[in-house]
């Protein structure tokens, strides 16, 4: 054979076996043709430094990153923390500097407060977050309805006990805003409307969820005659008050003689 043809016949061959090994190395390696089976990354696991945790009595709460229980205190009415000395040593303040919520939380109600004596702590709608002395294990929830003022800080409340000095105990929506009855009002009947709702608006959670403290059977969703609801407590449609503007704000107290902060009790000022 020609030696010309010879060379073209090799060159051929080499493109033909040279291009079916490049198809071959291009194709997926099926676990068949490797004889290993394919693996997926193994994802990091978060550092969340609040959780949820889940109690069959009280529901879901917050801890910290190794599952200790974290609690509000209803002297803190106004945001800021109100536990000191012989107080903060049985309630220690919760404090990370890198706050990252488990899934579930939302990073924008958490905050940081720099306390009187200059340490910082965090809060959780606005409420300051503490530990309790004598809870020493994961899960244990020892402080709970302490004294009244203290209670698991929990995500879904849907409204508070605040405590003053001036006012007693009385309550807030679950961002500490403050919450009215009318005098005016019959029991479980608003006669709240027009221009007053405008200034007074109603307050209707969609949900209920309360304290441990307080009784279930105390609240009421009443039907108002313009088809909307409103929560009442022991009888008392509850309110806002379109001046307050932050928590710890109750200057709706008094307003006309017949407005005032819903008691605890449920009882209206005899004067």
């Amino acid at each position: 054979m020609d030696a010309k043809i010879l060379a073209i016949t090799a060159l051929i061959i080499g493109l033909v076996i040279g291009g079916a090994i490049g198809y071959i190395a291009k194709q997926p390696q099926t676990t068949q043709q490797t004889g290993q089976t394919p693996t997926t990354p193994t994802a990091k696991p978060e550092n969340y430094t609040v959780k949820l945790a889940y109690n069959p009595q009280l529901g879901l709460y917050l801890t910290d990153s190794k599952g200790m229980t974290l609690y509000f205190f209803s002297k803190d009415y106004d945001g800021k923390s109100h536990c000191y000395g012989e107080c903060a040593t049985k309630w220690p303040v919760f404090y990370v500097e890198n706050i990252k919520p488990s899934p579930g939380l939302d990073p924008n109600d958490f905050g940081v407060i720099t306390r009187d004596d200059g340490t910082k702590q965090v809060t959780y709608k606005g409420w300051p977050l503490y530990y309790f002395f004598q809870d020493q294990n994961p899960g244990d929830i020892n402080g709970e309805g302490k004294k009244g003022v203290w209670f698991v800080a929990k995500p879904d409340y849907t409204l508070m006990i605040a405590v003053n000095d001036q006012l007693g105990m009385y309550l807030v929506d679950d961002k500490g805003m403050t919450l009215y009855f009318f005098a005016n009002d019959q029991p479980n009947n608003s006669s709240c409307y027009g221009m007053c709702a405008e200034n007074w608006p109603v307050f209707s959670p969609n949900s209920l969820v309360v304290p441990s403290t307080l009784n279930l059977t105390d609240f009421t969703f009443i039907q108002r005659t313009d088809g909307t609801t409103q929560l009442a407590y022991k009888g008392h449609p509850l309110y806002y008050w379109i001046n307050d503007q932050a928590m710890g704000d109750a200057t709706g107290q008094g307003v006309k003689g017949v407005w005032f902060v819903a008691s605890v009790s449920g009882e209206l000022p005899t004067s």
